[in-house]
């Protein structure tokens, strides 16, 4: 696994340099947040949709050629961005673009992990990986700010694409594997009934992941009107997350999973609730340190019982099957989000609400197959 460590974590760095910035950015290009959230909505549509195109092309020319070329619709993806102001690209458009450069990355990273891994020692290896990913960049929000602070977002932009193209390097040393025939879409629907408290739990997840990676700087952002503060925010969440992400990795192979994630998303659920509250920036850096130490008790054991699955049901069709689950909770956070614009702080309800339902399926044993 340690090309696939290297790879990801490279782009990890770069992720961290721009990836909390896209929002802000489409923020300050005069958008409003029905905007930002239309963006998410139709990327997480696209990545519903161009998963069977990633799926496809990885039996036609393999997992490394995929990746590969996913770049160049990456820098296309950064080049609209990069001309917003000039080429009047519709979001739509730049939305696409995006989520079909994501299908054509995270399916192959997804298979590569569920290959290369040992259940065994899942959640020691994911523990690991996400830990080394978080660390490189743990100080590139920051950096990334004064970036923008003094030189504008268009500098930001061409550095993150500096580092992916760095990140193209790794690729060439990772292994093929075979690849079965394609997706049977209908075998979704037996997954479903096999794994239904997973199924759940893994929409319930996202809704989680997106709030905070979206919603969450878009709101402070406007509380605060500082690039700055999202620096802040960015930061805190890297230090917040790389030691006890190493720490939970371990405990993952030891440790009841379910009760692992009751905790997790029983604190979460708490602090998207007492978020509803916040009035300045203590209160709110203080909530961002504590959300990155406990989604961690979440991440770690659900990725471990996705891989798990993926080798007992065969790991293309599974995260596939995986895939659609992300992008149903994301849908269902952004079609929501645009429900209460005038009020963003419904949307922590809405999250709050989602953290008690994780609480609620944890008991269950989402590894299980449901016998027909």
């Amino acid at each position: 696994m340690v090309g696939v460590y290297l790879m990801n974590t490279i782009r990890g760095l770069a992720g961290a340099f721009v990836g909390i910035f896209v929002p802000i950015y489409l923020l300050s290009r005069e958008l409003n947040p029905a905007n930002v959230f239309w963006f998410y909505l139709v990327y997480s549509v696209g990545c519903l949709v161009f998963f069977f195109s990633a799926y496809w092309i990885v039996q036609k020319i393999g997992l490394r050629k995929t990746v590969l070329l996913e770049y160049p619709f990456l820098f296309l993806y950064f080049y609209l961005l990069y001309n917003f102001d000039t080429l009047h690209t519709p979001l739509a458009v730049i939305a696409i673009v995006s989520s079909f450069q994501a299908s054509l990355y995270w399916f192959p990273l997804h298979m590569w992990l569920s290959e290369t891994s040992k259940k065994e020692e899942l959640g020691d290896q994911l523990g690991k990986f996400f830990a080394l990913s978080g660390a490189i960049g743990i100080v590139a929000p920051f950096i990334a700010a004064f970036i923008i602070y003094w030189s504008g977002f268009k500098l930001l932009f061409v550095v993150a694409c500096v580092i992916y193209l760095i990140s193209a390097i790794p690729i060439f040393a990772l292994p093929e594997f075979d690849f079965p025939d394609p997706v049977d879409v209908k075998r979704f629907w037996k997954l479903f009934k096999s794994y239904p408290h997973y199924a759940m739990m893994e929409v319930l997840e996202n809704v989680r992941e997106d709030a905070e990676a979206i919603i969450w700087p878009v709101f402070v952002y406007l509380t605060f009107k500082s690039v700055l503060t999202i620096g802040y925010i960015g930061t805190l969440s890297g230090v917040g997350g790389i030691l006890f992400t190493y720490i939970v990795g371990k405990a993952t192979d030891r440790v009841d999973k379910k009760k692992l994630m009751a905790a997790g998303a029983a604190i979460i659920s708490v602090i998207w609730a007492l978020r509803i509250f916040g009035v300045n920036q203590i209160w709110f850096y203080t909530l961002t340190l504590a959300f990155a130490f406990f989604e961690v008790l979440i991440l770690i054991p659900i990725n471990s019982i996705v891989y798990g699955i993926a080798k007992q049901e065969g790991p293309a069709e599974f995260i596939f099957y995986r895939e659609w689950l992300v992008a149903l909770g994301r849908i269902m956070l952004y079609i929501f989000a645009l429900l209460v614009l005038a009020n963003l702080r419904y949307i922590f309800v809405f999250a709050a609400v989602a953290g008690v339902g994780m609480v609620l399926l944890s008991p269950k044993n989402l590894e299980a197959k449901r016998q027909a």
